[in-house]
């Protein structure tokens, strides 16, 4: 039996603006000629910065190396660049040993998971991590796989985003007094229990998740988007990958899983730096959603940008670059119909374009996540456009 839309009154008013702002600056729109991809991002690309709402003027380029790691075939350097006058991004850039010359480099886009606690960490083990940690990494990721990637040869960063690991909101600080009475019992749980200890963990994530709300309309408020921050901040690490003497700056790539997925879409559609990329478990076509899937983060949603370009019109002002999407048929985050529908219209539009081995959509028969095989496929992706 069909399930009732979320918002059952409301749903045909729903639909019914999404036809009336179906997306209209799509490069497969007749007025876009097949030679025309390089006027249509002229256009299209603007119109997606304007959106996202977030262009400050940065601090001076530079990065404060903390430490320095030693591991088995890769060391491990704790950076913070230079962002804004109001924060630093912190970072850890993996390099591989015995390799010369410049390389190519990836940004290793951590996913959401409702795990606020850790940013970096999910994609790249610690000596002495918690098993919770750990347990966490082996069932969405089964491996650490940006340790994987340096092993290939690559200079790896792992980025904490917005709202996650070392620039999570800090419950601790919280006024008591003030604090939603929705998280009031995780909140006594953070000041009663260990910090770090598992109990605190789910604690912090369960205030954490709920203050998503508050954040979110913080920041609108401010004039700003939440995906504007965090493409920013990845266009931000893009220019300090170029400052580095071990990096190849014509082979910049970016990889991310679920919400690391819908950060590398962002993230390829702002910057043309990025000359190769892989979106895991994060593509579809947003009419699809409205039904029963518009419950996901606040972090992906950007004010105004529907009526111009669905998700799959804004990843394609990657091309020519190369991208890779990687859909999860048991994957219950979307509807099927808005993951075939994206795969397809991301097809078409390189089709057109000229280059449609440049564009590869594939489904695996899984739920959300982002385990060996599919990253293997996406390093040999990789491997071939960079």
């Amino acid at each position: 039996m069909p399930t009732l839309p979320d918002l059952p009154n409301f749903h045909p008013m729903m639909e019914w603006l999404a036809r009336e702002h179906a997306p209209k600056l799509s490069f497969l729109d007749e007025r876009w000629p097949a030679s025309g991809l390089d006027a249509w991002k002229a256009e299209a690309r603007p119109f997606l910065r304007e959106r996202l709402s977030y262009q400050p003027k940065p601090l001076p380029l530079r990065a404060d190396v903390v430490s320095r790691e030693d591991r088995d075939g890769f060391t491990v350097e704790v950076v913070n660049i230079h962002a804004t006058p109001a924060y630093h991004i912190p970072a850890r850039v993996l390099v591989p040993k015995h390799v010369t010359g410049r390389r190519p480099a990836v940004l290793a886009l951590h996913c959401h998971s409702g795990r606020y606690t850790w940013g970096h960490e999910k994609v790249l083990s610690a000596p002495g991590e918690p098993a919770v940690v750990t347990e966490f990494r082996n069932g969405t990721y089964s491996r650490p796989w940006a340790e994987a990637l340096v092993r290939r040869g690559y200079v790896v960063i792992a980025i904490d985003a917005f709202y996650f690991g070392e620039r999570r909101l800090r419950v601790e600080d919280l006024e008591a007094a003030r604090v939603f009475p929705e998280v009031r019992d995780a909140f006594n749980t953070v000041r009663a229990k260990p910090a770090g200890s598992p109990e605190w963990i789910a604690a912090v994530n369960r205030v954490c998740g709920f203050y998503e709300h508050h954040t979110a309309k913080t920041i609108t408020a401010t004039g700003a988007t939440w995906p504007g921050i965090h493409v920013w901040d990845e266009m931000r690490t893009v220019d300090y990958l170029l400052s580095r003497p071990d990096v190849d700056p014509a082979r910049i790539g970016c990889v991310g899983l679920s919400g690391g997925g819908f950060r590398t879409a962002m993230a390829i559609a702002a910057d043309p730096r990025i000359k190769a990329a892989c979106v895991a478990g994060w593509m579809t076509e947003f009419a699809h959603q409205l039904r029963n899937h518009i419950r996901h983060t606040w972090m992906v949603f950007v004010p105004g940008l529907y009526p111009a370009l669905d998700l799959p019109d804004a990843a394609a002002l990657h091309a020519p670059g190369a991208l890779l999407v990687q859909q999860c048929r048991r994957d219950t985050l979307y509807p099927p119909a808005g993951m075939q529908g994206a795969v397809d219209k991301l097809a078409r539009i390189y089709a057109k374009a000229g280059i449609p081995e440049r564009f590869r959509g594939t489904f695996y028969d899984d739920t959300h996540s982002f385990r060996p095989a599919m990253q293997d496929e996406a390093f040999d992706w990789l491997d071939r456009w960079l």
